[in-house]
């Protein structure tokens, strides 16, 4: 499955900066120019697709949700050179042959070794990247057990790693919006005066 060509890595890194880090590597590898970025939530590829466009990078998207003709034209461009990245998701990805797969960014690890597998032979000349959780998923551990060894670890030179998952309190959204749907309490309400 792998060759003395490709090189396939695994960065560790917390969700709340995936997107900082995949920046980081695009924005200071020059073998990173081109590539096919694996995304598995919709909402998420809107998100990544708008980030990344904003940061000045020449990418487009494609998912079950987009027209088909917007689908065949970002494939198109892709293939063309006309678009330096595009970010799929893995459901249409299964249905979609790739071609001119320079480098292969799984933003999101794939779930079924087989699909990881399939990435890496996409593109037998080029990167397999992928972003993954320090904790240790199930998905990556069964790629290592199907492998019989460690998928490579790499660390971005430059880049400031947190060292804890940012932790969301949703504690004070709760309270105002409890507060907020609260009913008056009734002697403040004004008594309405009939008209006789």
């Amino acid at each position: 499955m792998s060759s003395a060509k490709l090189k396939q890595a695994a960065y560790e890194v917390y969700d709340h900066q995936k997107t900082e880090l995949l920046q980081h590597l695009l924005e200071n590898s020059e073998d990173l120019s081109s590539a096919i970025i694996y995304v598995r939530m919709t909402d998420e590829i809107h998100a990544l697709t708008t980030g990344m466009a904003d940061a000045g990078f020449n990418v487009d998207s494609i998912h079950a949700k987009k027209k088909p003709a917007m689908v065949t034209k970002a494939l198109a461009d892709y293939k063309n050179g006309k678009l330096d990245y595009l970010i799929i998701s893995e459901a249409i990805a299964r249905n979609t042959k790739l071609e001119n797969v320079q480098n292969v960014i799984n933003y999101d690890f794939p779930e079924v070794p087989q699909d990881y597998i399939a990435r890496v032979l996409e593109c037998p000349d080029g990167q397999n990247i992928s972003l993954v959780n320090p904790k240790i998923s199930k998905p990556l551990l069964k790629l290592e057990e199907l492998l019989e060894g460690k998928l490579p670890r790499a660390t971005a030179e430059g880049f400031l790693y947190a060292k804890h998952a940012l932790k969301v309190s949703t504690r004070n959204k709760s309270y105002k919006s409890s507060a907020s749907t609260r009913s008056k309490p009734l002697q403040n309400k004004k008594k309405k005066l009939k008209k006789k």
